[in-house]
């Protein structure tokens, strides 16, 4: 959520994730944090139970649980408000049972980039210290009892302060080996075990202040410089397919990629016969019965091939009897194993399914895989295990005559995982049956991570595809992404994916009601309307550009398609003035579409170009999308 007076943003957890100033992002972070003796565990936001979120303009509330162990928990309600335009957050606390504990603690961290080479004060200027910019041997910077702390950075254009409700003991540390590196401030608010039914509450308020960052931008377009091939951008089609938001989205948001589940368990949650190699079709068509999801994910897919959008099949669950524990474990555990002895009855089961849905619902789809295999969600495969399931499935296929091929990678997140796909992409009996690379964006990656996978893609001259695009993989479980800055983090990803990995196409996690880009029933948010600026403006079959931009808070990519141009610019930070320079001469005239936190996909009036050159206002935290295709 982001509060009405702007000044907080807060994640579904609690956790304060930046303040705002002047529509600039300052990447303060907040914690609840309960450690076990000498911190051999630690409990905080990112592992709370049982978490109910109350959300509205000026008051947000949070409740949930730490637990340590069955019956040992910390009960915690945290409300956020707006007092005097600054976030007010209260905590109150009670131990459930006798919690054996290091202490309790409220963590605030300020960004070590933000303010490295500043100074940090407990209250009064007496009791100060310059923030390192190198890490020192000693991470302890200084600690104090204090009702107060304020920081400013090195060149004084940000000052950032909190004021507790109460004198506490504030230890100040060197977190610069963490990610994302900061300084942390470790605010005490109970030390060693707590007895049940012991009680607390802490309030703190915060604020920042400071000169934006409002330099002008120069971008600088090359048309002659044509990086690759786009497809065009898409999303999945996994789960909740009964929600309404599947259909509208459908007729609403133009799909180049999509991505489908594989529903074994409603295929075959027993097995059809004694013998793998005769198919009981009687059996399968008794389990398509109308209104069950086995159904709506066939009919899902024959809408996929009627629309030609082209899509990737995943598996994310077996059925119980074809693992190699069958019943021995939950079915949400990760690294689960098909039992070798059933390995003819999977293939029998999957081929099935796919000739199932392309003689009787006209689906075929392009692509296969199984979901994030490198980390088991839900079925696990090492590098080599996964080359040798990529030869054994991919010939199976072909000795049925379908035209779905393997998806090498598929993997959970991008950060190095390019090499679990390396085994497969170096044999070449593996590659006969692969037809796309993919990885999920969960979590982003730097420019040169993102890089490793489109170089692995260019080599083996095969699409490279983010089967699953998203920034929070565990947003599901407090709908944090029901927000503006959640969305406004995926358009920075997007664009961070279209200048350094080079994708082919993307599909969004997801185009249903699960991380729903709409509110129910159907009402748009602001991500609907940022997905919209990818899916519908950009050409299909475009050429990504050169495009650069002089500033990291502006993002800018081109893409042209016979004489199609769209460019899209997103600023992260607040207002600002952009000069577009290159535009072709015979570019005499573009459109825009606007989406920030007040204009939905807004038609935007645009200067014509002069002399190749066209000059822009941004506003604060938005994107700007160029074309003369609408």
């Amino acid at each position: 959520m982001t509060l009405s007076a702007e000044n907080a943003i807060v994640d579904g957890a609690g956790r304060v994730q930046a303040l705002l100033y002047s529509g600039e992002e300052l990447a303060v972070r907040t914690n609840l944090v309960l450690p076990t003796p000498g911190w051999q565990r630690t409990l905080s936001y990112s592992s709370v139970s049982g978490i109910t979120v109350s959300r509205g303009a000026a008051l947000s509330v949070w409740e949930g649980s730490l637990e340590l162990a069955p019956g040992q928990r910390l009960n915690f309600t945290q409300t956020l408000r707006e007092a005097d335009g600054k976030p007010r957050i209260t905590v109150e606390y009670a131990a459930g049972a006798d919690l054996v504990v290091e202490g309790l603690y409220f963590r605030i961290d300020l960004p070590l980039a933000d303010f490295k080479g500043g100074r940090a004060e407990f209250g009064d200027p007496n009791r100060a210290v310059t923030l390192p910019e190198v890490r020192p041997a000693r991470q302890d910077l200084m600690s104090s009892e204090t009702a107060g702390l304020s920081a400013r950075n090195a060149a004084a254009t940000i000052a950032w302060e909190a004021r507790f409700d109460r004198p506490l003991f504030v230890n100040l540390q060197d977190k610069s080996n963490e990610g994302p590196p900061a300084y942390t401030f470790w605010v005490y608010l109970h030390r060693g075990t707590m007895p049940a039914g012991v009680r607390g509450k802490f309030e703190v308020e915060l604020a920042v202040s400071g000169t934006p960052d409002t330099a002008p931008v120069r971008l600088t377009l090359d048309p002659s410089l044509r990086r690759y091939r786009l497809h065009g951008f898409g999303g999945n089609y996994c789960f909740n397919l009964e929600s309404p938001m599947t259909q509208y989205t459908l007729d609403n948001l133009r799909s180049a990629w999509a991505r489908t589940e594989m529903k074994l368990e409603d295929w075959e949650p027993e097995n059809d016969n004694a013998s793998p190699y005769d198919v009981n079709w009687a059996y399968f068509e008794q389990r398509d019965k109308p209104g069950s999801n086995l159904r709506r994910g066939f009919d899902v897919s024959r809408q996929l091939q009627q629309r030609g959008i082209p899509y990737a099949i995943s598996i994310w669950h077996l059925p119980e009897w074809l693992y190699s524990d069958p019943g021995q474990r939950s079915r949400s555990d990760a690294g689960r194993r098909i039992d070798p002895a059933r390995w003819d009855e999977f293939l029998e089961s999957i081929g099935s399914y796919l000739l199932y849905a392309r003689d009787k619902y006209g689906a075929e789809p392009d692509l296969f895989s199984f979901n994030e295999p490198e980390i088991g969600v839900y079925i696990v495969f090492s590098p080599e295990e996964h080359r040798d399931f990529i030869k054994r499935v991919g010939a199976y296929f072909e000795s049925l005559g379908l035209k779905t091929r393997m998806l090498l990678g598929d993997v959970s997140h991008p950060r190095g995982t390019h090499t679990y796909a390396l085994p497969a992409a170096e044999d070449p009996e593996a590659m006969k049956y692969v037809g796309a690379v993919s990885f999920h964006s969960w979590g982003g990656a730097t420019a040169q991570q993102y890089q490793a996978w489109g170089d692995l893609a260019e080599r083996l001259g095969l699409p490279l595809l983010v089967a699953e695009l998203g920034t929070d993989a565990a947003a599901w479980r407090t709908r944090s992404f029901d927000a503006f800055w959640y969305g406004l983090n995926e358009v920075r990803q997007y664009q961070e994916l279209l200048l350094h990995a080079r994708p082919q196409g993307t599909m969004y996690w997801e185009f249903t009601s699960d991380y729903g880009l709409l509110r129910a029933p159907l009402e748009p948010t602001a991500r609907f309307w940022f997905t919209k600026h990818f899916t519908d403006l950009t050409p299909l079959q475009s050429d990504a550009l050169g495009a650069v931009s002089d500033s990291p808070r502006v993002l800018f990519t081109a893409f042209a398609k016979e004489g199609a141009y769209t460019f899209h610019l997103a600023n992260l930070g607040a207002a600002r003035e952009a000069t577009l320079y290159g535009l072709p001469e015979d570019l005499v005239a573009l459109r825009a579409k606007l989406t920030s936190e007040t204009e939905s996909f807004a038609d935007v009036a645009v200067e014509a170009p002069q002399a190749g050159a066209l000059r822009l206002s941004l506003p604060a935290r938005c994107l700007l999308t160029l074309t003369n295709a609408l």
